[in-house]
């Protein structure tokens, strides 16, 4: 009997600046690489990596909402192309958004945001409630599922930082900066299942 095990890196939202450059770093340290293989989950849930049939995509892990709600990852199955397009993230100015609620920045944001709007129509297995994913939320796709991902470009997420740039994901490295809102970037959108 082979046993293998899991690594899941879980900050709260009141994380402090030096934990997060902390997780970011052993990211980078981590490197690209195929994700292990690893049992179904006992409680019917896929292997992390795996497609989830009928919930539009594959399971990139478990995430704690704002509120302490545990939800699933579920990103979408863009196929070869390991996006839904690219496009600008949008005007600037200052935003209230979550580093971790996607969903929320992906409507307060609404048509204003090209990439929120590109990752708000996707749909897959009859599911329309697709958004932009948050920064942590990329973040753990970057550290579960990368293989998922393109690694020629950077990824939006739906945070702003300042009055005009917003974070971006790398999945090459794993690496999260602030880039301009009028670049273009790839596109990636994600929905959550709540147990």
């Amino acid at each position: 009997m082979q046993i293998h095990t899991q690594n899941v890196i879980i900050l709260p939202p009141t994380a402090t600046a030096d934990a997060m450059a902390s997780m970011e770093r052993l990211m980078q340290s981590i490197g690209r690489a195929e994700a292990p293989a690893v049992a179904a989950q006992p409680d019917g849930r896929p292997q992390i990596g795996s497609y989830w049939p009928g919930q539009g995509g594959l399971y990139a892990g478990d995430m704690r909402g704002d509120d302490g709600t545990i939800y699933g990852l579920i990103v979408s199955d863009c196929g070869d192309t390991k996006d839904a397009g690219s496009a600008k993230w949008g005007p600037d100015g200052e935003r209230d958004l979550s580093h971790w609620d996607g969903l929320d920045n992906t409507r307060r944001l609404g048509n204003e945001c090209p990439a929120a709007k590109l990752a708000a129509t996707h749909s897959a297995d009859e599911h329309k409630d697709f958004y932009l994913p948050a920064r942590r939320e990329l973040q753990l796709a970057a550290a579960n599922v990368p293989h998922l991902f393109g690694d020629e470009s950077w990824y939006w997420s739906s945070t702003h930082y300042g009055q005009s740039t917003a974070w971006a994901v790398d999945f090459e490295y794993g690496s999260t900066y602030d880039n301009f809102r009028y670049v273009e970037f790839r596109v990636r959108p994600v929905r959550r299942f709540i147990y």
